[in-house]
């Protein structure tokens, strides 16, 4: 019960992880077209919600939650994704949020951050694909190698069959 449990908690943070970085290009494409910081997000938002069902993951289903809470209680949109933050308990959704958070606070251009950050999160992230291909390969070698084994039997045993007629 609790290892399922904890396997889909898992299962959430790896996709809130993996959609991170489309998000995140998201936002700096919105900003370099001149969109404010605020309007970017709820621009998003809307976007996210407009998914249909099929597409719908953690990360936007928890971000569509997230605009509505911004929404009904009339905070902001950055206070509400600290929050989602904390709940999601992933680090590089932490870091981006202090990003925002920091750079609405003091002013500070927000853009290099982002872009960098958002780089670092590309390649955590072609790293992982790597890593779960080398993993399907090494799955893969024991029934290729039975089945080499099989084709082998298969093609020698005609041969050796010749021999003792």
């Amino acid at each position: 019960m609790k290892s399922d449990k904890r396997k889909e908690e898992q299962k959430r943070r790896e996709e809130i992880l993996r959609n991170l970085p489309t998000f995140l290009n998201q936002l700096l494409l919105l900003l370099s077209s001149g969109v404010i910081l605020e309007d970017a997000l709820v621009r998003i938002a809307i976007g996210y919600s407009n998914f249909e069902r099929q597409r719908a993951n953690a990360f936007t289903e928890e971000y569509v939650m997230a605009f509505e809470k911004s929404r009904r209680t009339g905070t902001s949109m950055t206070s509400c994704l600290q929050m989602m933050g904390s709940r999601s308990k992933v680090k590089e959704f932490s870091r981006v949020v202090r990003i925002i958070s920091e750079s609405r606070l003091s002013g500070a251009d927000i853009w290099d951050k982002l872009a960098r950050e958002s780089e670092e999160l590309w390649a955590e992230r072609k790293r992982a694909a790597m890593e779960r291909i080398k993993l399907s390969e090494s799955k893969m070698s024991f029934p290729l190698g039975l089945l080499l084994t099989a084709l082998i039997l298969i093609t020698a045993a005609p041969a050796m069959l010749q021999m003792y007629i």
